[in-house]
């Protein structure tokens, strides 16, 4: 068993480059420590030893023994280091594995999943993953129904726009609808979004909070405008995200096709213009205390799938400080995080599936010497 000094230096070392992680992760892969252990079952030396001089002759017979017994000694010191290495990999991974399942194991965390909460325009609240499927309300003609755990509606009948629905994601809650004009909406967890029954008006206007991705059904006629905090965005058919988080230090939005026109929130920065992007970008709009030193830039992105990850099941960790990788903890999780002390602020790499227990991310995260104590919901970062 390695002392907690031993621990402290293996895990520098796998942290100090990539090569050393990968041959950490290799030599902790159970084929290869089996296929180590077959090779010791098998290994001859003597054997060996006969082939190699098989082809090398020998000046004598004293020679030939002298030969033989030093390629004994090197062989049984090859096949002890081979089986104190296969040893201490075997012992070591069932070490981890205990201890983080004593660590865990009566408290861990399944992951987030789909649902929401549907609020109707008379106040009504309807829990969507605990619905049955098909037609679950009427708005002024607009028919709601539910298919695969959809959210859909059904305008053609319909009246009057001027009833609104919201959707809420609690934290630990995702969902995909799709709105009445054939807009598809992917909201991360804890966010929302409020929406008419029905777009017959100029434009198609929505008020959101939290991260959302949209497809936007290309609509020339009727402009789709996004209100979240203190910013607006024009569109008419894009694929986008938008990031609002309230405890996020700013506002970011990214256009993966189309075009988006970004424009902060009247009477917050009256000197700024509105800006466009292509395909891309990112418009960042900080969010300080004093709204007057509040500012609008834009950014390229070149790994566009890093922002949308959460929408196709991933986290992508890469290039993300601990602080941000724990919000994305907390708002999946539906945890509490508290720090003990000042954490150092490391800086993460890799992905992983979000469809995992909390448990087995921590396990990953803490090998880049973060520690982590779960108690009930509150997730302690030492």
């Amino acid at each position: 068993m390695l002392t907690a000094d031993e621990q402290d230096l293996l895990d520098a070392w796998i942290v100090a480059s990539d090569e050393n992680r990968q041959l950490w992760m290799e030599l902790n892969n159970p084929d290869i420590q089996q296929q180590n252990v077959h090779a010791m079952a098998r290994f001859d030396e003597t054997a060996a030893l006969e082939r190699f001089l098989s082809n090398k002759p020998a000046k004598s017979n004293v020679h030939r023994m002298r030969l033989l017994h030093t390629w004994k000694w090197a062989a049984a010191v090859f096949v002890l280091a081979l089986g104190v290495s296969t040893y201490f990999l075997l012992t070591h991974r069932a070490q981890n594995v205990d201890r983080f399942s004593r660590k865990y194991a009566r408290q861990d965390i399944p992951p987030g999943k789909n649902g929401a909460i549907l609020t109707l325009a008379d106040g009504t609240q309807l829990v969507l993953d605990s619905l049955a499927e098909g037609k679950i309300a009427t708005q002024n003609g607009t028919q709601i129904s539910l298919n695969n755990n959809e959210l859909k509606y059904d305008a053609t009948a319909a009246t009057d726009g001027a009833a609104h629905n919201t959707i809420t994601t609690p934290k630990g809650r995702q969902y995909h609808l799709i709105l009445p004009d054939g807009t598809e909406v992917w909201l991360n967890a804890a966010s929302s979004i409020q929406y008419p029954v029905a777009f017959m008006g100029p434009e198609r206007r929505v008020k959101i909070t939290g991260e959302i991705y949209f497809e936007v059904a290309n609509k020339s006629w009727q402009p789709f405008v996004v209100e979240a905090d203190q910013m607006k965005l024009e569109v008419l058919g894009t694929s986008f995200n938008v990031n609002t988080y309230n405890n996020e230090k700013t506002i970011r939005t990214t256009l993966l096709t189309g075009a988006v026109k970004v424009s902060p929130q009247a009477g917050n920065m009256p000197a700024t213009k509105p800006r466009v992007l292509v395909p891309g970008q990112t418009a960042v709009l900080s969010k300080p205390d004093a709204p007057e030193r509040t500012t609008l830039t834009i950014m390229e992105t070149p790994d566009l799938s890093k922002i949308i990850a959460w929408k196709n099941g991933l986290f992508n960790f890469d290039d993300q400080d601990l602080y941000s990788v724990m919000r994305q903890m907390e708002r999946w999780y539906n945890i509490e995080v508290q720090y003990v002390g000042k954490p150092d602020n490391v800086i993460f790499q890799g992905k992983m599936h979000r469809n995992t227990n909390l448990s087995d991310v921590l396990k990953v995260l803490e090998t880049m010497d973060v520690k982590f104590e779960l108690k009930g919901n509150i997730l302690y970062v030492r």
